[in-house]
């Protein structure tokens, strides 16, 4: 949630199906719950949201075409938007994060602009945390793979429930994990939400997913439910109290990771 003590260097703009896109590159910063004061790097073509996965929960709102005319931000965009940034805040934030309207791999010319951006970050904010938040499915691609591994942080999504409904595509999550493996250490992040008729919350659904996070061996795992209206309204959060529950089985499985509950 954007706290007002801090400075905001990019604005939201309404959809009119459901959620809202951000309209520029650098967005934020915000204080997020889990990354701290976090400036937001948004590599999708303006006016569109561009996503491997379809999650009921975004809330950038379901997928769309690319927007008519729009283009891919080049690196050197990318680059010169995020020292613009970094020198008008002053104070550096936390982390900054590949995020925005979709998935940041996206771009045509991801491991460029993680290069760019990995220059002006050292010079700038040297202390700060470079971080993605990423579905992993373009993890396996030599390339990409190479480009998430210079970066800090590497937050994956591994949502519980059926992943064609939870993620709105049908994906082979073996493959999946074992791609994020390949992208040690790494931060397990997990959306738990119910649907009309299914519940991430479950047993059954917590039975299944829990050998999926074992496989992957993270550092972090982080458990949470919705916070911004997501996509499809008619989505159900799931109570706190079942969220530490669930990190309690977590815990037994993977005695040696950092499993918080937002």
């Amino acid at each position: 949630m954007a706290d007002a003590t801090l400075p905001v260097l990019g604005a939201k703009s309404p959809r009119p199906d459901a959620g809202s896109l951000w309209d520029t590159i650098v967005n934020g910063p915000v204080r997020s719950r889990r990354l701290g004061v976090s400036l937001g790097l948004n590599l999708i073509p303006a006016r569109s949201k561009l996503c491997t996965f379809d999650c009921p929960y975004c809330e950038c709102g379901f997928n769309t075409p690319k927007a008519p005319e729009a283009r891919w931000p080049s690196p050197d965009e990318v680059a010169h938007s995020l020292r613009r940034a970094l020198t008008r805040l002053g104070t550096p934030p936390d982390c900054i994060t590949f995020a925005g309207n979709g998935e940041p791999t996206m771009h045509p010319r991801f491991p460029v602009v993680v290069d760019r951006v990995l220059v002006v970050r050292d010079e700038l904010a040297p202390r700060c945390t470079l971080g993605i938040l990423t579905n992993g499915l373009a993890a396996g691609k030599p390339a990409i793979r190479d480009a998430l591994l210079r970066l800090d942080a590497r937050m994956v999504k591994l949502d519980p429930g059926p992943p064609e409904l939870v993620n709105g595509v049908r994906y082979d999550q073996a493959r999946l994990v074992a791609d994020a493996r390949g992208l040690a250490p790494v931060i397990v992040q997990a959306m738990v939400t119910k649907g009309s008729d299914w519940d991430g919350s479950s047993e059954a659904s917590l039975a299944a997913w829990l050998p999926l996070v074992a496989a992957v061996e993270p550092t972090v795992v982080h458990l949470y439910s919705l916070d911004r209206a997501p996509a499809d309204p008619t989505l159900q959060n799931v109570p706190r109290e079942r969220l530490e529950a669930m990190a309690v089985a977590v815990r037994v499985m993977l005695p040696g990771s950092d499993v918080k509950v937002f």
